[in-house]
């Protein structure tokens, strides 16, 4: 599957010592990246009809994080240290 990268990592070492320069590597990697999309495609496809895996075609439902968002601010997990600090900093202030 990855064979394509290695092959075009090899040319881009080899290509100047051999002296041809730089010229032909960026097809080559062209190629490469090309072979690694079709043999990871294939690869899918031949879980799918072969074992009745088609898990790599489904819409992927990203878990529930909702135990991770501060709902007062929207802000995300990490709201909280902000929060606190903006809290310890107006409590120092009162006895200052």
């Amino acid at each position: 599957m990855f064979a394509g990268i290695g092959v075009a990592a090899a040319v881009t070492a080899i290509s100047p010592a051999l002296g041809a320069g730089l010229e032909p590597v960026g097809l080559v990697w062209f190629v490469a990246i090309v072979w690694t999309v079709l043999a990871n495609l294939a690869h899918v496809l031949w879980r799918g009809f072969r074992l009745g895996d088609w898990s790599a075609f489904r819409r992927y439902d990203p878990p529930d994080n909702s135990e991770l968002i501060d709902w007062s601010t929207q802000t995300g997990e990490y709201a909280y240290v902000r929060i606190a600090e903006e809290h310890d900093r107006l409590m120092r202030e009162d006895y200052a």
